[in-house]
């Protein structure tokens, strides 16, 4: 199942306000090339605010995040716990969770439907902990 990135108001008016001013700014002082060039790289940060969302397949979660995909395995997710973290991560919201897989690996993702999320996950790993803050946030609703 595909589960879209939550996305937080804020930032939807930030990138898309930086997207066509971007364009239109060159193209209204006769800058074509600048315009192009900007067509381009608003393109660009399109495909990560069109392509963020994770695929529950089989005993995997497929994470994309614009032209990155990314791969966690299910059976060795340890822990996921509720973040407010800000640095870059597959994630178009501040209501994210972060799963710990292995020693080192850890990614942050915002999916829409959490509960859910969830449930499939402990459906394939019931031996994965989750934080009682993200269960508390997700009772609230």
């Amino acid at each position: 199942m595909y589960f879209r990135s939550k996305r937080d108001k804020w930032l939807t008016i930030i990138l898309w306000t930086v997207v066509l001013l971007g364009v239109i700014a060159p193209l209204l002082n006769g800058q074509w090339f600048a315009s192009l060039l900007m067509i381009i790289i608003g393109l660009f940060l399109l495909w990560f605010w069109f392509r963020t969302g994770y695929r529950i397949d089989n005993d995997k979660i497929l994470i994309y995040y614009g032209p990155v995909k990314q791969t966690v395995k299910i059976k060795d997710i340890e822990v996921i716990f509720k973040t407010k973290f800000p640095l870059t991560s597959p994630a178009l919201s501040f209501d994210r969770m972060q799963i710990k897989s292995g020693k080192y690996d850890i990614v942050t993702i915002s999916p829409e439907e959490k509960e859910s999320f969830l449930q499939q996950l402990m459906d394939i790993n019931p031996d994965i902990s989750i934080d009682k803050r993200l269960l508390e946030s997700i009772e609230r609703k």
